[in-house]
């Protein structure tokens, strides 16, 4: 389970080559940590702003999502190795010492996120197998539940992510046969431009999440926070989803091609209903962009293809 960027070092034959693995949103590159290692992994890469002539340490990953590759004791013994690998999770390295040495029961308020944060996403991500696609879609059934992003003057998110996903919905609800359920879980506050009609207190557990998203005919898809590959991009690609989706903004290993693993949308509710439309009454074409994003998944997203593409063998 990884949710910030690591590094980790690999030696074969006396050979030592060191890996950072970008996980954050941002594309922006890390120069610091860039010029330190010698393959540098990103699951938001931009060849635009980072062109493969100056920056050829730099690989395209698809995107991550959480998943529980442990037991709950195995999680915890595997957290506690990593803190003491990593004595700046604590306060002071000398005050951690003191507090083994005193035989005190004491957690410093870092390290207590720290643990707090790999419980929950234990506890509300699922291994990696209940991926696997073993539901067959429902013809006029579609499934999207998700968080409204807080929007500020910086990331405007109103304009963004949330209004797209808000234009998706209103497309789905307009369309006499389509059966859709979800919204956007506002967590409060006022989002501009973000119509009522789209709002909902709906909440699923993360295991029921997966169900319904496996039943439905369609999701949907569009660069999330600071444009960067959501989660869902990636767990679409494993569910073996056929995916709408806007325009990405970052790359990938290998491009998404429309009508062969992805359909792409307009940012606009009119190009988001006809494509609605299109997908509910041509079940063949769904499945094909199912077939399609699956073998994606395998080919470029899965653990050993990732590896693969820093070149770990």
């Amino acid at each position: 389970m990884l949710w910030n960027d690591m590094r980790f070092i690999i030696e074969v034959e006396g050979k030592q080559t060191k890996y950072y693995l970008h996980l954050s949103d941002s594309y922006r590159i890390l120069e610091q940590d860039y010029e330190w290692c010698d393959v540098y992994g990103s699951v938001n890469a931009n060849f635009a702003h980072y062109p493969q002539e100056k920056y050829p340490k730099l690989v395209s990953l698809v995107p991550s999502f959480g998943v529980r590759d442990t037991s709950l004791i195995g999680m915890m013994y595997t957290s506690f190795c990593n803190l003491c690998k990593a004595p700046g999770l604590v306060t002071h390295r000398t005050e951690w010492n003191k507090v083994l040495q005193d035989n005190e029961v004491r957690l410093f308020p870092n390290i207590k996120r720290y643990f707090g944060r790999a419980y929950k996403t234990w506890k509300n991500r699922l291994p990696l197998s209940a991926y696997d696609n073993h539901i067959v879609s429902k013809d006029n059934y579609v499934f999207f539940l998700c968080t409204l992003w807080y929007s500020d003057e910086w990331n405007k998110n109103d304009e963004g992510v949330n209004l797209r996903r808000a234009y998706f919905i209103e497309a789905c609800k307009s369309i006499p046969t389509c059966k859709f359920e979800g919204g956007l879980l506002s967590h409060g506050g006022a989002h501009k431009s973000i119509p009522n009609n789209v709002a909902t207190d709906q909440k699923e557990p993360f295991a029921s999440w997966i169900e319904k998203t496996k039943r439905s005919a369609l999701v949907f898809n569009t660069p999330a926070f600071w444009d960067c590959h959501g989660w869902k991009l990636g767990e679409y690609l494993a569910l073996g989803k056929c995916i709408v989706s806007t325009k990405l903004s970052n790359d990938l290993p290998h491009p998404l091609e429309h009508g062969v693993n992805i359909h792409f949308v307009e940012n606009s509710e009119e190009s988001m209903r006809e494509a609605v439309e299109y997908i509910l009454t041509h079940p063949d074409y769904r499945h094909k962009l199912e077939k399609g994003a699956r073998e994606y998944w395998e080919t470029y997203g899965t653990p050993k293809a990732s590896l693969k593409l820093l070149g770990i063998k």
